[in-house]
């Protein structure tokens, strides 16, 4: 028998008009409007086979502290992986900063080991990039760059 992949997925987002539009996507048997760090993650300890958490982790969206409830979530030799943007700024800096403090804590504590972290050069546009000609502002396509933390949780002793 062939194993089909990945059958059940829940989706977790603070806005109702993403939620709205992973619904229209067929894809999610569960959608919930969480946000993360006033609020836990809504699902069980230890059942998911991949958690993951894409241009939410950044100053003044999901607090670091949030990286816990999602190994929580994983299930013991299960995947975490989260993926931000380098944006530029202070707040984003040490945010960046905490952010890799956390994941070495946690990975000292045994709860995951490190598998990869990988930059990546077009993580996505630059929204903040505009060029003024003739007293026309144009968009200029530029990039910034991001970065892949992918973990394997732990099975306890």
């Amino acid at each position: 028998m062939f194993d089909l992949g990945f059958r059940h997925f829940v989706g977790v987002d603070g806005s109702e008009g993403m939620l709205e539009k992973a619904e229209k996507t067929g894809l999610y048997q569960d959608l919930k409007l969480v946000l993360l760090g006033p609020q836990p993650l809504p699902v069980q300890t230890d059942v998911f086979d991949v958690v993951t958490i894409v241009g939410a982790l950044d100053a003044g969206f999901v607090p670091v502290s949030a990286v816990r409830e999602l190994c929580r979530a994983a299930k013991p030799g299960g995947f975490v992986c989260m993926v931000r943007g380098n944006h530029r700024g202070a707040p984003a800096a040490s945010y960046k900063k905490d952010l890799e403090t956390e994941l070495q804590r946690m990975e000292e504590e045994g709860l995951w080991s490190r598998v990869a972290i990988q930059e990546v050069d077009r993580y996505m546009e630059d929204p903040h990039l505009n060029i003024e000609r003739d007293g026309k502002t144009e968009q200029q396509v530029s990039y910034i760059s991001g970065n892949v933390y992918f973990y394997k949780k732990l099975v306890s002793p």
